[in-house]
Formats: structure tokens, C-alpha cells, sequence
């Protein structure tokens, strides 16, 4: 009796662990979705996350390249802190550099702020809001992403 109930409980508290690490974002991934700018049209999104390094208990550095495919194919390099809000939710802020390949080759300052969603261990849903400052206008956006995590 006394082995079924520790087998039991090993199972329970098991279980309980994995479905607390199913929902942490993890520290890399890729997925694509797609853009709603208020200045482009809605376009395909290839997104991705890497960790470079912790800074503290709750807090990561991380850089979220990803392309978008319009009329012509921007490259995004935002590097971000990321802080662990709770088991599921990842809010981050920061700031890069976009290149546009469309015609201008012109490399533009960007910040962007967003929120990691973990839905599964290998599932995380990012939304995401950016300004990318051009030399004639200033470009918000907004990204939702689906992507898998590894």
C-alpha cells in the first residue's frame, strides 16, 4: 500500500513539474505569422527568438531576428530584455536595427516591446509591436507569431 501511494504521488508531482515547464518559454525558437503595419499592407512574418545571456534571476538578453515579406524582404535584429512575468507570460522591450531590401538598402533605427505567450512546451504564441524610424516617415507595426520552441 505504502509503494502505490509514493508511486502515486511521484506520478502527481511528476506531472505537476511538467505542466509548470510545458508553459515556460524556452530560450529558443522560430515560427512564422504575419505583420499588420499602419503604413504596408498585411505581409508574411519568419520570426525567431535566441537567449544571449541571463541577467538576473527573472531577466534574460535575447536577439529576435525575423524577416517579413512584402513587396521586397526586411530584415529585423532587435536585441531585447526579457523578464519572466510568470509561468507563461515573457513581456520584453528593446531595440535594433531593420534593413530594407527595397531598393534603398538603407539600415533604420527600430524599438519593439511584445509578450511570449507559452501555450505548450513546444508552442509559443509572440505578439509584437514595433517602430522602425525612416529618414521620410516613422513605421508601426504589429506581429503575431506562432513558433516552436526547442
Amino acid at each position: 500500500m505504502k509503494l502505490n501511494v509514493a508511486l502515486l504521488s511521484a506520478v502527481v508531482v511528476s506531472a505537476a513539474a511538467s505542466q509548470a515547464q510545458a508553459q515556460q518559454v524556452p530560450d529558443y525558437y522560430v515560427g512564422a505569422g504575419v505583420r499588420a503595419g499602419f503604413n504596408d499592407s498585411t505581409s508574411f512574418v519568419i520570426d525567431s527568438k535566441a537567449k544571449i545571456t541571463e541577467l538576473g534571476r527573472r531577466t534574460t538578453l535575447s536577439v529576435r531576428p525575423s524577416l517579413v515579406f512584402d513587396n521586397s524582404t526586411e530584415l529585423r535584429l532587435p536585441i531585447s530584455v526579457d523578464y519572466a512575468l510568470d509561468q507563461a507570460l515573457y513581456p520584453y522591450a528593446g531595440a535594433g536595427v531593420a534593413y530594407n531590401a527595397d531598393g534603398r538598402s538603407a539600415i533604420d533605427p527600430m524599438i519593439t516591446a511584445g509578450l511570449d505567450w507559452g501555450i505548450t512546451r513546444n508552442v509559443v504564441v509572440d505578439f509584437n509591436a514595433s517602430m522602425l524610424f525612416k529618414p521620410s516617415d516613422t513605421d508601426a507595426e504589429i506581429t503575431a507569431t506562432v513558433n516552436y520552441a526547442f
